[in-house]
């Protein structure tokens, strides 16, 4: 299995750099329209005009919202005390784990 994870982790980083090439090529061309003098080029730049002010209002108000977000301090919590072996009650767990009963003592033997 080791050798899928490697393949699949290629693959994504992959088609990330593609989509990272192909979002630059676009951003280019989207551009290099905007620039032309005729009408096309009056719509695309008005577009690219929204898109750029509508990812400032969005970084803005994510801004916003990662400093409201932002965790509150936290005092360090004393240690609590270690709960020891002589505070634990007694368990019969050795006897019951090779399979034996617990033997009794005489004083419960002589009681039954």
């Amino acid at each position: 299995m080791p050798e899928t994870r490697t393949v699949r982790r290629s693959y994504l980083g992959q088609l990330g750099n593609r989509l990272e090439t192909g979002v630059d090529e676009f951003m280019k061309g989207w551009k290099a329209q905007a620039r032309r003098p005729d009408r096309l080029g009056d719509v695309t730049y008005r577009g690219l005009e929204l898109v750029h002010d509508s990812l400032g209002v969005a970084v803005r108000s994510l801004t916003r919202l990662e400093r409201a977000t932002q965790l509150p301090h936290r005092t360090a919590k004393p240690a609590e005390p270690a709960v020891t072996a002589a505070a634990a009650p007694p368990s019969h767990a050795g006897a019951r784990s090779h399979g034996k009963r617990p033997q009794r003592h005489e004083s419960e033997a002589s009681a039954s």
